[in-house]
C-alpha cells in the first residue's frame, strides 16, 4: 500500500510542476468518473425522494469545514509556501489530536439537537453529519498540509482511495437496486474512515509524534484559528451565496424538488473538477513566485479559463438529449441545464483564480468582505423572489447572477489591489452566459444552441491573437516554477 511508504523520503523529491499537475488531474479525472457514474445511476435506483436527502445529506456536509473553526484554513494560510521537512511534527500532532476531541464534542452536540427534529430521514442525515465531523475535519488538515508544501502526489492517492471505496460501494449497492438513501451515507462515512486512517499512517511521522506541550499547543491551536477564521468565515459565506437559495427551495418546495435542483447542480459544476485540481497546484506556486509576475499571471489564467470554459458549454445540446434519455423521470431538472449550465464559468474563474490569489496575497478580510456582500444580496433576492413570485426559473436565474457577483467583486478588487489597469474580459463571459440562457432556455432546440455556437466562433476569432499571446505567457511560468 503507498501510505506505508515514509514522508521524509517523499519531501526530497523534486516533484515538476506539471508532474504535479498530472497527479492532481488524474486524481480528479477518477473524481469526475465516479461523481458521474454516481450521478447518473443513483437517480435510476432510488426514488426521487430519497434522492432528496441523499441530496440533502450532500449538502450538509458540503458546510463541515464550518465545525474546525478555521484551524485547517489557518494551517494552509501560515505553512503554504513551506516545505515539508521545515514544519514542526510535534506542534502540528498536537493540533491534529486536539481537533479530533473537539470534533467528538460536537457530534455528541448534534446528537443531541438531532432528536428534536420530527422527521426521521432528516434526523438521520443530521445525526450522520456529526459522524462526519470526526473523520472529515482531522484528515482535512493532514491534506491541506499536503497540498501547501507541494506534496500533491501524495494528497492525490489519498483522494484516490476514498473515492474508489465509495465507489465500489456504492456499485454494490446499485447493483442490488436498493432503494435506500442510508445505505449510500454508510458507504459515504466507510470510504472516508478508510481514507482517514490512510492518511494518518501516510503521516505518521505528523500524527504519531511526541506531541508539544499543552500550553504551546494551545497557543499555536489559537494561532492558527485566529489566522484561518477569516478565511473560513469567507469560504462559508462563499458557499452560503448558493446555500441560501438552496435553503429557501428546501423549505418552500418538497424535497422532490430540492433534489432535482440538487441533480441539476451537479451536473452544470462537473467542470469545476478539473479546475479544482489545478488549482491545488497554482496555490504554491504563487507563493513562491516572484510578486512583480502576479498582475500578468492573474491576466493570463483569467483569459484562457474563461475561454475555455465558454467553449465548454457548446457541449450543453448533446448532455441534455442524452439525459433526457437516461433519466426521463428528471425531464424537468435537466430542463433547468438551459438555465444553471453557464454557472460553471464563473464557479472555475472563482475557485481557481480569485479566491487563490486572494489566499495568497493574505487579503481573507476582503474575502470575507467580499463574499459577505453576495451573501446579503443572495438573502434578499432569496426572500424576494420566493415570497413574492414564487417562481422557481426566477431563483434558479438569481443563482447565476449571484455567481456573476461572487466573480465579479472580488476580480475588481484584485485589480486594483496589483496596480493593474481596468480589464473587461470577464464581459465575454457574460455576454456568452446571456446569449447561452436566451437561446437554450427562451428558444430552445437546435436553433437555440446554434445561435450560442456562432457567439463562440466569433468571440474566438475577435481574441485569437490575445489566446495565442497568453498560452505563450503562460507556459512561460510553469518552466520557470
Amino acid at each position: 500500500m503507498y501510505f506505508v511508504k515514509d514522508l521524509e523520503s517523499l519531501k526530497a523529491e523534486n516533484t515538476s510542476v506539471y508532474k504535479n499537475i498530472f497527479y492532481s488531474i488524474s486524481a480528479n479525472i477518477l473524481n469526475f468518473f465516479i461523481s458521474l457514474v454516481s450521478t447518473l445511476f443513483i437517480p435510476r435506483v432510488l426514488s426521487i425522494e430519497h434522492f432528496g436527502y441523499w441530496q440533502l445529506y450532500m449538502f450538509y456536509v458540503g458546510y463541515i469545514g464550518f465545525f474546525y473553526f478555521g484551524l485547517g484554513d489557518g494551517v494552509y494560510l501560515r505553512y503554504g509556501g513551506k516545505y515539508y521537512n521545515e514544519l514542526d511534527k510535534g506542534l502540528i500532532s498536537s493540533q491534529f489530536w486536539l481537533l479530533v476531541w473537539l470534533e467528538i464534542l460536537i457530534c455528541f452536540g448534534l446528537l443531541f439537537v438531532s432528536f428534536c427534529i420530527k422527521d426521521i430521514s432528516k434526523r438521520i442525515v443530521v445525526i450522520c453529519f456529526g459522524i462526519n465531523c470526526i473523520i472529515v475535519l482531522p484528515r482535512a488538515v493532514l491534506l491541506l498540509l499536503l497540498q501547501c508544501t507541494g506534496l500533491v502526489k501524495e494528497y492525490a492517492k489519498n483522494f484516490i482511495i476514498e473515492r474508489l471505496a465509495f465507489f465500489i460501494l456504492v456499485i454494490g449497492i446499485l447493483l442490488l437496486k436498493v432503494d435506500r438513501f442510508e445505505y449510500l451515507i454508510v458507504a459515504d462515512v466507510f470510504a472516508k474512515i478508510i481514507a482517514l486512517l490512510g492518511m494518518m499512517v501516510l503521516c505518521k511521522d505528523i500524527v504519531f509524534s511526541k506531541q508539544a506541550k499543552l500550553r504551546v499547543a494551545l497557543l499555536e491551536f489559537w494561532q492558527n484559528i485566529t489566522a484561518g477564521i477569516m478565511l473560513l468565515f469567507a469560504n462559508i459565506a462563499g458557499m452560503l451565496i448558493i446555500g441560501i437559495v438552496r435553503f429557501g427551495i428546501e423549505r418552500n418546495w418538497d424535497i422532490a424538488t430540492f433534489g432535482k435542483v440538487s441533480f441539476s447542480l451537479s451536473i452544470s459544476s462537473f467542470i469545476l473538477t478539473f479546475i479544482s485540481a489545478v488549482g491545488v497546484v497554482i496555490f504554491p506556486i504563487i507563493k513562491r513566485s516572484d510578486q512583480n509576475k502576479l498582475p500578468k499571471t492573474y491576466e493570463s489564467l483569467g483569459m484562457l479559463l474563461s475561454a475555455v470554459l465558454v467553449v465548454l458549454l457548446v457541449a450543453y445540446y448533446p448532455i441534455q438529449k442524452l439525459l433526457m434519455l437516461w433519466l426521463p423521470q428528471y425531464e424537468e431538472a435537466i430542463r433547468y441545464f438551459a438555465i444553471l449550465f453557464p454557472i460553471s464559468i464563473f464557479e472555475s474563474r472563482t475557485a481557481l483564480l480569485n479566491n487563490t490569489y486572494l489566499k495568497a496575497l493574505r487579503e481573507e478580510k476582503a474575502m470575507l468582505l467580499l463574499n459577505g456582500i453576495t451573501v446579503a444580496v443572495s438573502l434578499i433576492s432569496t426572500v424576494v423572489i420566493i415570497n413574492v413570485f414564487s417562481s422557481l426559473p426566477l431563483v434558479l436565474l438569481s443563482i447565476v447572477g449571484l455567481q456573476i457577483l461572487k466573480c465579479i467583486l472580488p476580480e475588481f478588487y484584485l485589480q486594483k489591489r496589483m496596480g493593474m489597469e481596468r480589464s473587461y474580459d470577464i464581459l465575454w463571459s457574460i455576454a456568452a452566459t446571456c446569449i447561452f440562457i436566451y437561446g437554450n432556455w427562451t428558444i430552445g432546440g437546435l436553433l437555440g444552441w446554434g445561435i450560442y455556437v456562432v457567439f463562440v466562433v466569433l468571440m474566438i476569432g475577435v481574441n485569437f491573437k490575445k489566446y495565442c499571446e497568453q498560452i505563450q505567457f503562460g507556459k512561460t511560468i510553469l518552466e520557470v516554477a
